[in-house]
């Protein structure tokens, strides 16, 4: 058996993102219910944002040029805020 001559690995690795973000957004979405989550607007207003936020770069960094590096970008910077928030946390006692 041969392999298709048409095979794109790029587009195949943006389909299986795509599908990996839908069922991980409506997942999130039915744990409202499933968890009994009090806070829905407070909950809300995190889901839609990132949801946002995971498409727009999903969709950006397939795009050639300047986008990709804008993603790198935005992947850097979400890194350094993470840590920076892991120390702020400890050191502040707002993880406990």
């Amino acid at each position: 058996m041969a392999a298709k001559k048409n095979y794109d690995p790029e587009k195949s690795l943006k389909k299986v993102m795509t599908l990996y973000g839908a069922v991980l957004f409506l997942g999130l979405a039915i744990s409202i219910y499933t968890h009994h989550i009090e806070d829905v607007g407070g909950f809300l207003t995190f889901l839609v944002p990132a949801a946002i936020v995971y498409f727009f770069v999903l969709f950006a960094f397939f795009k050639e040029g300047m986008f990709r590096k804008i993603v790198y970008g935005l992947m850097a910077l979400i890194g350094l805020v993470s840590v920076f928030m892991a120390f702020y946390l400890e050191l502040t006692g707002g993880g406990h």
